[in-house]
């Protein structure tokens, strides 16, 4: 037939393929995400590879496949006093042991699966302890961006699939045309096709294609006000240095090891002398070992046991934590003596924290002592310009730096502006000069 020769394998084996293809990937795709239901519903009371409140879920499954069942698993999860009134050995077994039964979980069979699969799936990386024995660590990392990337995916081939149902259907409609000898539809080729489909249907074109655009628009916005925001960066350091031991257990002051923030812009990196202080008496951590201190006797060309020096140093090669663009001029000296800033409005209570890292706004929010409360990221311009509006200064008072004495006394010389300074009852930094350009940007 005529039909037959319009429609034939060539015109179908894409549609046919492209449906397959869909279905498959797509049931790849929407399978859920399992670290991201471990973390919502599971890492409450379980950990991947060790007992908590719960028992470790490593193996979890081959578990139950060989004391029960993976049914029973999955009715475990979701209502374990069900599987108890059965009786389950296995399930009985658990509670005598934890002392408790396993609380409901509202998750399908495939959700169930999805935390599992992301279970049994760790990445292993290497970490030297204390005496430099090398231990595994499962870390458990989903790639990042497979999701979008295969909505991306998912996205093309709905298009395929819509230009070639396209194809079929001028292809049916001109040997319906032939059949009865009508003239044929004149074919316009894909470009054709659409700029006829869109000017048919202008108006919801131009409304999606608008929303497209907006969307677009605002996605493009969001990144670029992403660009130089370091929330949270916490890089590896070559020691495994605590502020929590040192500051915290220890009470070390910060001014002690960052001996240059009260003279000079920048806080300083301790030199390794500074650690031999205390470090040439002390030999061992306690949760390190020996591995981490004897970094710092390598650094210095120290032999512990003969409590002697070489003369052969190694710099320890730390990692920059707190990155401020190179037209940036900022002054710790100028905050810390002048200002009477405590270290924890900016860099958060480090009597919590191992090595430094980039706190966020709810970090800093969440420190008692600060009175600042934030809503611009951290180490951008605009934590600077929040801070410097809402900081007060007390000019008047007795402890105040002489600098600010000295601002008060020249106030008073010009009660004019002594007086509008005072209007709201307070002076802040902003007032001061503290939003002009050239105090950062010189």
């Amino acid at each position: 037939m005529k039909t037959s020769k319009m429609i034939n394998l060539k015109t179908v084996k894409p549609l046919v393929l492209a449906a397959f293809f869909l279905i498959f990937i797509g049931g790849k795709m929407f399978a859920q995400d399992g670290k991201a239901l471990f973390n919502a519903n599971c890492a409450a009371c379980h950990k991947i590879d060790k007992d908590f409140v719960g028992p470790g879920l490593l193996g979890a499954k081959a578990r139950w496949e060989e004391n029960s069942s993976l049914d029973n698993l999955y009715k475990w999860v979701k209502n374990s006093g069900e599987l108890i009134e059965e009786g389950d050995a296995y399930a009985n077994k658990l509670i005598k042991k934890w002392k408790a039964p396993m609380p409901p979980q509202s998750l399908t069979n495939e959700e169930i699966d999805a935390i599992f699969d992301f279970v049994e799936t760790p990445v292993e990386t290497t970490a030297t302890k204390g005496g430099g024995e090398k231990t595994s660590e499962i870390v458990n990392e989903t790639p990042k961006g497979t999701s979008t990337w295969l909505w991306w995916l998912i996205g093309g081939l709905l298009l395929v699939v819509l230009f070639v149902v396209n194809g079929v259907k001028g292809d049916l409609a001109n040997a319906a045309l032939e059949q009865e000898g009508d003239e044929l539809l004149e074919r316009k080729g894909l470009l054709g096709s659409v700029r006829a489909y869109l000017w048919k249907h202008f108006n919801y074109a131009f409304f999606f294609g608008f929303v497209i655009v907006l969307i677009l628009l605002v996605a493009g916005v969001n990144d670029l006000n992403k660009i130089g925001v370091f929330e949270d960066y916490h890089p590896e350091q070559p020691i495994a240095y605590s502020h929590k031991l040192h500051a915290g257990d220890l009470e070390i002051e910060c001014v002690y090891c960052h001996n240059s923030v009260e003279k000079s812009k920048t806080a300083g990196i301790p030199t390794t002398n500074v650690c031999m202080n205390c470090h040439k008496a002390v030999s061992e951590g306690t949760t390190t070992g020996t591995g981490e201190i004897a970094k710092i006797y390598e650094a210095a060309g120290f032999n512990p046991d003969k409590m002697q020096y070489s003369g052969e140093t190694k710099p320890i090669q730390w990692v920059k934590v707190h990155n401020l663009p190179d037209h940036v001029y900022f002054n710790h000296s100028q905050h810390v003596v002048v200002g009477g800033l405590d270290c924890k409005q900016c860099h958060g209570d480090m009597t919590k924290e191992t090595t430094a890292r980039v706190m966020t706004v709810a970090d800093l929010n969440a420190v008692e002592d600060n009175e600042i409360k934030f809503t611009r990221p951290v180490l951008t311009m605009g934590w600077c310009i929040e801070c410097h509006s809402l900081s007060e200064v007390d000019i008047q008072s007795s402890d105040a730096s002489g600098y600010y004495k000295e601002i008060h006394e020249r106030l008073k010389n010009d009660k004019t502006t002594y007086q509008k300074y005072l209007e709201d009852d307070k002076i802040t930094v902003a007032e001061l000069g503290g939003w002009e350009c050239a105090k950062c940007h010189y």
